[in-house]
């Protein structure tokens, strides 16, 4: 039988297995090291990143701690929410996003002690305003652009959460054809919902291309 290189060293047949051995335990190595810097969440805030209660605050340290966590949890439940106690400005607005990963937050709103208890949203962007030194409303967007067709699913499927009266399909249409005519974008509101123990209106923005943003606006219940 022919050799294919009959000059060949014999250690040379050594390498693939050696390689082989160096690959694996390089995979060792990161499975010990790298993968549990990737899948591990961020733990507890510390102090000055979130309030005794574990609240979001919106200080430099805060907003860190949101960007490293993305689930900022803002309380409603005694207004009127005073801002600068949370760190935002006695008058103006602030916006958290969009998150340099381009994940979304998982942002929570709590309403009350009991039942009906708040709201969840998955946002890639918020705002909080304030004013008089209160918090006034806390601004949710919703990721992307939909047809109007679309955008009616959206708003209607959240309507007996929030208790809202929803647009209707030809309400969001026109407003597509109002924003095409115009050549300026066109608002539909819907009421403020308050069955989630806090105020909600659902707010879209349809484009004359045919498209539609929808926010959330979300109000303390009273204060």
């Amino acid at each position: 039988m022919a050799l294919l290189n009959p000059h060949r060293p014999a250690w040379v047949g050594w390498i693939p297995a050696g390689i082989l051995v160096a690959i694996m335990a390089g995979v060792g190595v990161f499975a010990l090291v790298g993968v549990p810097g990737i899948v591990a969440q961020p733990g507890a805030g510390q102090d000055g990143q979130v309030t005794d209660l574990n609240w979001s605050v919106f200080t430099d340290d805060g907003l860190h701690f949101i960007e490293s966590a993305r689930t900022p949890r803002i309380d409603l439940s005694s207004p009127p929410v005073d801002a600068v106690e949370i760190g935002l400005p006695a008058d103006g607005s602030l916006t958290v996003g969009p998150h340099q990963t381009g994940l979304d937050y998982r942002l929570v709103l709590i309403a009350t002690d009991v039942e009906p208890n708040g709201a969840l949203f998955t946002t890639p962007q918020f705002t909080v305003s304030s004013s008089g030194g209160r918090l006034e409303s806390v601004r949710v967007e919703e990721r992307g652009a939909f047809t109007f067709r679309e955008t009616f699913l959206a708003v209607s499927e959240r309507a007996p959460d929030f208790g809202y009266t929803p647009p209707t399909s030809q309400q969001l249409a026109q407003a597509v054809s109002d924003a095409r005519e115009s050549g300026r974008p066109a608002v539909v509101r819907t009421d403020r919902g308050l069955d989630a123990g806090l105020g909600v209106v659902a707010e879209t923005t349809c484009f004359g291309g045919g498209f539609c943003q929808l926010s959330f606006i979300v109000t303390p219940a009273v204060g």
